[in-house]
């Protein structure tokens, strides 16, 4: 009798975009570039930046050494994401708000005249 191999389920959109607003919010309070993290991490900045943008989940020992690097646990990289058998969940608030400033642009910039 022969098993048939379980494939993972992959994470949903939304557990993944927290993941990234951590790794995001984390890494700025570092004041790291994706690239200066992903050196430490022994990743690419380009795998950084794919977590960061939600493309990718990435492997356990890829998320401990971005924990370890950004000197945080991973409850810290993956709060706001649980899991019950057959689901994924989100908490409703993880204890942050997200706000982004824009930077009002130079002179001639976006002028057309």
């Amino acid at each position: 009798m022969t098993q048939k191999s379980r494939r993972p389920r992959e994470l949903t959109y939304e557990a993944r975009a927290r993941i990234a607003d951590n790794l995001f919010l984390r890494r700025r309070r570092a004041e790291l570039s994706q690239e200066e993290l992903g050196e430490l991490a022994m990743v690419s900045g380009g795998r950084i930046g794919s977590i960061e943008n939600g493309k990718v989940t990435a492997l356990l020992d890829t998320y401990v050494r971005i924990a370890g690097s950004l000197s945080i646990t991973l409850d810290d990289l993956l709060a706001g994401v649980t899991w019950t058998p057959g689901e994924i969940e989100l908490e409703i608030d993880a204890g942050y708000t997200v706000e982004f400033e824009m930077d009002a642009p130079e002179h001639g910039e976006g002028d057309s005249g």
